[in-house]
């Protein structure tokens, strides 16, 4: 039962281990797609601000990615959208992290014939990983409480529902006690 139990917590923490890369996967291609639909309105010599911001705003609109920011080639901002949050704190350049520890920064080129048109910088939220390993973790556990929970409740059943009977289990051929006769529970009873 014990195997039955670590093997659940085993399984669990595998596909926990699993899901992690398939996110950050997920998340550069999400971004190298957002990019494509970007570099049209990039191309002009001033790009299309409007357009972009709308793009961003759909992306960033209920969704996992906290803001979404567009860059020109030099680094200067052309169009965000999404959480308003500085960069320099979101990047925790003075070792504040904003947010906590559960955000993702993704950086994906903008690219042109000749080379990067700009830059578009994702903040992704992370922390349902975590959220959905302890929600895994806590199922594991109350797995496990079940299986003790039934074996106590199976044990007392066996020994309520035998209790008014006679049983020779220490008559049985696998035990060292297999040649000695058990007296019966009636031949006691008149004796006294």
């Amino acid at each position: 039962m014990v195997a039955l139990m670590q093997g659940a917590s085993w399984f669990s923490q595998n596909h926990q281990r699993q899901r992690n890369p398939q996110f950050e996967e997920l998340a550069r291609t999400l971004a190298r797609q957002v990019t494509l639909n970007i570099a049209p309105a990039m191309r002009t010599e001033t790009p299309d601000e409007k357009r972009i911001g709308q793009i961003l705003r759909q992306l960033t609109e209920n969704s996992r990615i906290l803001d979404a920011g567009v860059y020109d080639e030099q680094g200067d901002l052309i169009a965000r959208a999404g959480e308003h949050v500085d960069v320099r704190d979101r990047l925790a350049l003075d070792g504040k992290k904003a947010g906590g520890y559960f955000n993702q920064q993704i950086v994906e080129p903008v690219q042109g014939k000749n080379g990067p048109l700009g830059y578009l910088r994702l903040t992704l939220d992370t922390h349902t990983l975590p959220t959905e390993a302890k929600q895994v973790d806590n199922t594991t556990n109350i797995l496990r409480l079940m299986l003790l929970l039934s074996l106590a409740i199976g044990v007392v059943l066996a020994r309520t529902l035998l209790q008014g009977k006679r049983t020779r289990w220490q008559q049985s051929p696998f035990l060292l006690t297999a040649s000695k006769s058990v007296p019966e529970e009636d031949e006691g009873d008149k004796k006294e």
